[in-house]
């Protein structure tokens, strides 16, 4: 089966950040999500290659301690982002209501490392999350409807 994109609210970093900040942040986001989870504590972990060539892989289950352990550090992003251009991780419930992505990768001067991230969330929880977790980013989120955002993205 294939996977689709939910729709709601994409909240989504305007530009490359410091991977430093996309930790901090992506903790905070991970946070918010595992306060949603009532049911099924799995994830599913994509490769993510809608901005590469369009395709989308399933790789395998997790749980939100995984999930923590990815983002919890800079280095610990760098290794879980895929080594081939433009592909992101993916990560979504087995109920498809929210789809959290996200990228790190060497500056082009590889003086630094930088990311990106976009997390699509029901539309009903857009004022808890702009609440809870957009605001600590200062102005470096933007927010749309999904469908917008996907497709802009999707190649």
């Amino acid at each position: 089966m294939s996977f689709s994109p939910p729709s709601g609210l994409t909240f989504h970093t305007v530009n490359d950040v410091p991977v430093v900040l996309l930790s901090a942040g992506l903790s905070r986001v991970v946070s918010f999500l595992q306060a949603l989870q009532v049911s099924s504590p799995n994830l599913h972990l994509y490769h993510d290659w809608w901005q590469h060539d369009g395709l989308h892989f399933e790789r395998s289950r997790i749980k939100f301690h995984d999930l923590f352990g990815m983002v919890e550090t800079p280095q610990a992003l760098f290794e879980a982002t895929p080594a081939d251009d433009e592909v992101f991780v993916g990560i979504a419930p087995d109920d498809n209501s929210w789809y959290l992505r996200f990228r790190v990768e060497w500056d082009v001067d590889d003086q630094g490392i930088i990311g990106r991230f976009a997390i699509t969330v029901p539309a009903a929880l857009g004022e808890a999350f702009r609440a809870e977790v957009a605001l600590s980013f200062e102005r470096l989120l933007v927010e749309e409807a999904s469908e917008n955002y996907y497709k802009r993205i999707i190649v």
